[in-house]
């Protein structure tokens, strides 16, 4: 194999070790995390097999706003149906009971989407306290 030839398949393996990465992954609490595969458009709230390397998305993209403590995940999420851009007109909310759960599977464990309202409502139910907030926010992405 000739050295320009080496050159564009050594580039092209990088470009493909790169293209598999996630724009953003961070663990948020007990195997949950916020998962962007390419662009930050793509975050979703995602829930780790750990045995098996992969993720199942719990809230799907565009997620843009979480808080949690150890009972609760609460979501904020424009609706995005790919490829089209989130809906930025649209908020829907979702709350993940971590400890009173009310599915043992993870991607049926999640209450919403929600309107601000119910979410309101479904807080006070469930005895969410107001001290938890939305602390991490995707100012690019609301």
């Amino acid at each position: 194999m000739r050295t320009k030839e080496l050159n564009y398949y050594i580039a092209f393996i990088i470009f493909l070790c790169n293209a598999c990465g996630f724009a953003h992954k961070e663990e948020l609490v007990k195997n949950y995390f916020l998962i962007a595969i390419d662009t930050h458009e793509d975050m979703s709230l995602s829930y780790s097999l750990k045995d098996q390397g992969s993720f199942i998305a719990i809230v799907p993209g565009t997620v843009f706003a979480v808080g949690y403590n150890d009972q609760f995940i609460v979501v904020k999420q424009h609706p995005r149906e790919f490829p089209k851009a989130p809906d930025r007109s649209t908020t829907n909310y979702f709350i993940i009971p971590l400890i009173n759960r009310i599915n043992p599977s993870e991607d049926k464990n999640v209450i919403g989407p929600l309107t601000t309202r119910e979410f309101k409502a479904k807080s006070i139910e469930l005895g969410i306290p107001k001290s938890l907030e939305f602390t991490k926010v995707f100012n690019e992405l609301e």
